[in-house]
């Protein structure tokens, strides 16, 4: 049996000028459960996270940042490998940020990539 594990979805973000109107949506009418951390909020589902980000997040990439759709992460055991592959395929957005990356998928939807928890994700950033 091999040590690597399925990808994993989660955090999903949200960048909204309205954070506190959104977090109230969704705990009000979803009934989750908010946590501030930094300059965001966190809402906890049974199996992922969805964060809502104030618009100048200095932590998430510029046109990143700007879509008004949903950012889904996926956890996966190589990140840099990924970060490599979608670098060639054209579709990396920014730079490798040690444990993490973005990218655009072929529909031009940002997605997010990290290191799972089980292989060096401990740090200090937020997402």
């Amino acid at each position: 049996m091999s040590d690597d594990h399925l990808p994993s979805v989660g955090p999903v973000m949200a960048f909204t000028s309205r954070r506190e109107e959104v977090v109230r949506f969704y705990t009000e009418i979803a009934g989750l459960k908010a946590e501030l951390q930094g300059g965001a909020t966190w809402l906890e589902t049974e199996n992922a996270q969805v964060v809502v980000h104030d618009p100048d997040d200095r932590q998430t990439e510029a046109e990143v940042r700007a879509q008004r759709g949903f950012v889904v992460w996926f956890g996966i055991d190589d990140v840099a490998s990924a970060y490599a592959r979608a670098k060639a395929a054209g579709c990396a957005v920014g730079a490798f940020q040690g444990d993490y990356f973005y990218a655009r998928d072929p529909d031009g939807r940002y997605v997010g990539f990290h290191a799972n928890e089980e292989h060096g994700h401990g740090h200090g950033h937020d997402h």
